[in-house]
């Protein structure tokens, strides 16, 4: 008996060893990363000692994180990739959008258009036609406010045909920024007419319009602008409600009032009576005594004889107290 439980053992310990092998794991990590456990996949990979890793595995560390947006582990095994192969064009084009828009840190959001630079010239060495590649050089360069370069880079992509909305429209941002307001006008025009609701270009065509004369054609580009940029009815509502709910928290009723007036202004009528309460709630905390009776009165009013859920009943119900303390 102690022989063949030895014998069982010995199995248990095999088969385990096996289900750890680095192809097991990296085998786990590629099904588990395309059923959306992210977190489970870069547990197996971990699992995969360091001098294993090969490419893939590095792919999918990157991927996984990417997922997870958490982009200080991204860019480490971004980094640690093209140490080894400065030319995977695959993740170079994945990458360097992230590193050119930046993202939230300990100190605010950070871009890194140097790093990008960095990596895009090293490429351009060993394929200087990569479309994909050379749009993140220019924009590197238009971030760092080498304008120069930037028209560079974007004049040979035009050049060699890429005359997609991002394309045109930063040559007609840098344009602009080096004074040509004319040939900027040219650029962002034909960007609008490849996207006419994007909000920012739309707001710089504005501009350049009015810097070259164009006044009628400008008020008609900034009030679209405006339209797009401006949050709809719903939103602001929902919006003033939250920063009213915020000052109720910190017990600053005079701003919480001043919100939910702001609310009233966007709200539907399902959501009035509700308002009116909240707001007669504000003006007695003020001791505005009139003005939060009128309030509560209203509200009463409103709702008297009507169908209301449990939340008005119960609303109600607090009016009523507060009006007959306030009548002590």
């Amino acid at each position: 008996m102690k022989k063949i439980s030895l014998v069982i053992l010995a199995v248990f310990i095999g088969l385990s060893a096996f289900a750890q092998t680095p192809t097991t794991l990296r085998a786990d990590a590629v099904r588990l990363a395309s059923r959306g456990y992210f977190n489970k996949s870069i547990n197996c990979l971990r699992q995969i000692p360091t001098d294993s890793l090969n490419a893939d595995d590095m792919h999918l560390y990157y991927s996984n994180f990417a997922q997870l947006g958490q982009n200080d582990s991204l860019a480490y095994w971004a980094d640690e990739m093209l140490k080894s192969n400065p030319y995977d064009a695959q993740l170079i084009v994945d990458y360097t959008p992230r590193l050119n828009n930046g993202w939230q840190g300990d100190m605010g959001r950070k871009t890194f258009p140097l790093k990008v630079i960095d990596i895009c010239k090293k490429y351009v060495e060993h394929d200087s036609t990569h479309i994909l590649v050379n749009r993140q050089l220019a924009e590197a360069y238009y971030n760092i406010g080498n304008y120069d370069l930037a028209i560079q880079e974007l004049k040979k992509l035009e050049a060699v045909g890429d005359t997609c909305f991002g394309t045109l429209y930063t040559l007609g941002l840098t344009y602009q920024r080096m004074g040509d307001n004319s040939t900027a006008y040219d650029y962002l025009y034909r960007a609008y007419d490849k996207n006419d609701h994007h909000p920012y270009c739309l707001f710089m065509l504005g501009i350049v319009s009015n810097r070259v004369g164009l006044g009628a054609e400008a008020l008609s580009y900034l009030d679209e602008a405006k339209k797009l940029l401006m949050p709809d009815r719903q939103t602001l509502f929902r919006l003033h409600k939250e920063l009213a709910e915020a000052f109720k928290l910190k017990s600053e009723p005079d701003f919480r009032l001043e919100e939910l007036q702001e609310c009233m202004r966007y709200a539907e009528e399902k959501d009035v009576n509700e308002l009116t309460y909240l707001m007669g709630q504000c003006y007695f905390q003020l001791k505005q005594r009139d003005k939060a009776k009128d309030y509560f009165n209203r509200f009463l009013e409103a709702t008297e004889n009507k169908e209301y859920n449990d939340k008005i009943k119960d609303m109600r119900s607090a009016a009523q107290r507060t009006l007959r303390m306030m009548m002590w």
